[in-house]
């Protein structure tokens, strides 16, 4: 699924960068891949995903929708203390230029107000959650409260999914609330995983 995958270091995390295998169109404007054709990836749109440092966060779930989607990846395993520096991914030729999401994968509560209040300006942000969070709940039945609260002015599409049923609600600022329902271990479905790396490749306006 990628070209090539890289260590990378910000603020002493350690991550991993994927970038993703690209090919020409199979005739001009067409929509279906050249296998035969190989490009590199240059200033494609990328997704920083944030694994919490203890539960689940697995991995091929994440990882096999966004290759499809050609997007880059810059992924944290092992959760982040700190966001990490603003031009990490605007400095790589693999990125440069376009623009960027956020894929934040069972955050707590403080942990997601850290991300948010630290100026970071990412186009899109999904936000996975199998549980309720255990301090300063995110209120998932209001989700332009969480746009307002957490998010401030900046203007940023956001996606929220949790295990509370089945329906989407759109709200008037831009805030879409995904619901699934759990398994028998209360984990989420492996849709939730595909339906945020369609949204944000959407979102990024991944080609």
């Amino acid at each position: 699924m990628w070209e090539r995958t890289e260590k990378i270091s910000s603020n002493g995390e350690e991550a991993r960068l994927y970038v993703p295998k690209l090919w020409a169109p199979l005739m001009p404007g067409s929509v279906y891949p050249n296998k035969r054709a190989p490009i590199p990836a240059k200033g494609r749109p990328a997704v920083v995903v944030v694994c919490p440092a203890a539960g689940r966060c697995p991995r091929s779930e994440i990882l096999g929708p966004l290759a499809e989607r050609g997007l880059v990846v810059l992924m944290f395993e092992g959760g982040m203390k700190e966001p990490p520096k603003a031009d990490l991914l605007r400095t790589r030729p693999e990125a440069a230029g376009a623009p960027q999401g956020l894929l934040l994968v069972e955050p707590t509560g403080d942990s997601l107000r850290k991300w948010m209040g630290a100026g970071a300006t990412p186009n899109a942000v999904a936000i996975l959650r199998g549980r309720p969070l255990e301090t300063n709940p995110i209120p998932v039945r209001s989700p332009s409260f969480l746009s307002k609260q957490i998010f401030g002015s900046a203007t940023r599409r956001v996606m929220l999914a949790a295990l509370l049923g089945s329906e989407a609600n759109t709200s008037s600022d831009g805030v879409i609330e995904k619901l699934y329902a759990p398994d028998a271990t209360g984990r989420l479905p492996r849709e939730a995983y595909r339906d945020a790396a369609e949204w944000l490749a959407g979102e990024l306006g991944a080609r």
